[in-house]
């Protein structure tokens, strides 16, 4: 069975998309070597993102072109990994929808551009014989919000890829906190790393960190790793109000965008990773924490519990909240060991060989062949 993934997000700068591609495609190698996977790439896309495409290249592709080069390739199953399908014929489709946040929340909405294309994707995933979903929270949303059959539905969880682990030793623990301390970080730490989008809730995490600082005694940084996608103030509010609202201007660094390497050290070096969000269609920067190692305190709304499990702490996303479990952990050796250990181990649970092995059954249930 020949299998053509749509690898346009390859092509552009780092993005969970680009990582599910990436990890996706090499566990397939790996488990279903039977599998003839060919990844295709449209002509405008340029390694790094530095010329990336116009609104309409990338809507001619995803409505047009990804299924012609399907076609052309003699694929017997197309792949779209994001939430975009082609309007018409073509090989049986499978789908990815990480999340509908896009159609949930009216921010991302807010442009006549972005109106036409998520009418148009909203219309086109559902001719797909398959819709891969990373949780089932986002599999209760995509039958929700699309009314896409639940019998169409597949949820194929993500996993941390195998570079997120703790130190092994002493020398590799100097080596994070040098990092750290080369971003601009000294001190214990509370991280963050997952996106400066309106539903990541930081304003709620800014206000937690001023709040447990207060408590706690010695010196506490809050690290938000990262930078917004855009200037669109309606889906990137700006934090730096909030920062100085809340006085703590002196304890949030902002070290911009990281390299994977300067990520995993951030994670490995942190005191705590919490995350207030308000909506997730998986949560890979959490779970990803926990494969580190690190103490975890997420959000108990859509998928962040189901990915938490037992192996952190879940509280509401609110300010008092988070400072509650944030004092906690920091003042509780032996809970933060607890929690570190239960987080490595809940991770372990995941893997990408088997939403490798998921997604081909999904594949060979899209050709027919079960």
């Amino acid at each position: 069975m020949r299998v053509v993934v749509d690898g346009s997000a390859l092509a552009q700068g780092p993005s969970g998309t680009r990582t599910y591609v990436e990890a996706l495609v090499g566990a397939i190698a790996r488990v279903a070597p039977e599998i003839d996977l060919r990844v295709i790439r449209p002509g405008w896309a340029t390694i790094g993102g530095e010329a990336g495409p116009t609104r309409a290249e990338r809507l001619v592709w995803e409505l047009h072109g990804v299924r012609q080069a399907a076609v052309a390739a003699g694929a017997d199953v197309l792949h779209v990994p994001s939430f975009a399908a082609p309007v018409r014929g073509g090989p049986p489709l499978v789908v990815t929808i990480h999340d509908v946040i896009p159609l949930v929340l009216p921010a991302y909405r807010a442009t006549r551009a972005a109106q036409i294309r998520l009418a148009m994707a909203g219309r086109t995933v559902r001719r797909a014989r398959r819709v891969l979903v990373p949780s089932e929270a986002a599999r209760r949303d995509v039958e929700a919000v699309l009314g896409i059959p639940a019998d169409r539905l597949r949820v194929t969880p993500e996993a941390a890829g195998p570079t997120f682990r703790p130190p092994r030793d002493g020398a590799e623990r100097a080596a994070a906190a040098a990092v750290a301390r080369r971003l601009g970080v000294a001190g214990p730490y509370i991280f963050h790393c997952g996106g400066f989008d309106a539903q990541k809730n930081l304003p709620v995490l800014v206000e937690a960190f001023a709040l447990a600082r207060r408590q706690l005694d010695g010196p506490l940084s809050l690290v938000l790793a990262g930078a917004p996608h855009s200037a669109n103030a309606a889906v990137y509010p700006d934090l730096g109000p909030v920062i100085l609202a809340h006085g703590v201007e002196d304890g949030v660094i902002l070290p911009g965008r990281v390299s994977e390497v300067d990520k995993v050290a951030l994670y490995q070096a942190a005191s705590a990773y919490a995350t207030p969000s308000l909506h997730e269609g998986f949560g890979l920067p959490i779970l990803e924490a926990m494969a580190c190692g690190v103490p975890t305190i997420g959000s108990d709304r859509t998928s962040l519990p189901e990915v938490i499990g037992d192996g952190g702490l879940v509280v509401p996303p609110e300010a008092e909240a988070f400072a509650a479990a944030i004092v906690s952990v920091l003042s509780d050796p032996g809970l933060a060991a607890r929690l570190g250990a239960a987080g490595i181990a809940r991770a372990a649970t995941f893997s990408w060989e088997e939403t490798a092995r998921r997604t081909v059954a999904a594949y060979r249930e899209a050709a027919g062949m079960t």
